[in-house]
C-alpha cells in the first residue's frame, strides 16, 4: 500500500494538498539529484492520488508519463505495468 493511499484513507480529501506538495518536493529532489530512476514512481504516486480523488483525466495523464519514463530508462516490464494500470 502506497503512502499516498494510506494518508488519503486516514485523512480523506483534505490531505490532497499536503500529499501533492510532498510529491512535488520529491519530484524536484529527483531532478535536482539526478536520481531519474525514481521519477516514474513519483508519477505513479501522483496517478494514485488523482484516482483516489476521482480525477480520471489526471490519473490517466500521470500514468502515461510514468509509462513514458519507464520506457525511456529501459524498463519495459515496469512500463507495461503502468500501461496496464491505464486500462
Amino acid at each position: 500500500m502506497s503512502k499516498t493511499l494510506v494518508r488519503q484513507r486516514a485523512e480523506g480529501l483534505s490531505a490532497r494538498p499536503t500529499i501533492e506538495a510532498a510529491l512535488e518536493c520529491a519530484l524536484a529532489l529527483v531532478r535536482e539529484t539526478g536520481a531519474r530512476g525514481l521519477e516514474p514512481q513519483v508519477y505513479l504516486e501522483r496517478a494514485e492520488l488523482a484516482r483516489l480523488s476521482g480525477d480520471e483525466a489526471s490519473h490517466q495523464r500521470e500514468l502515461r508519463e510514468a509509462h513514458r519514463l519507464f520506457l525511456e530508462m529501459g524498463a519495459p516490464i515496469r512500463a507495461e505495468v503502468a500501461r496496464e494500470l491505464e486500462s
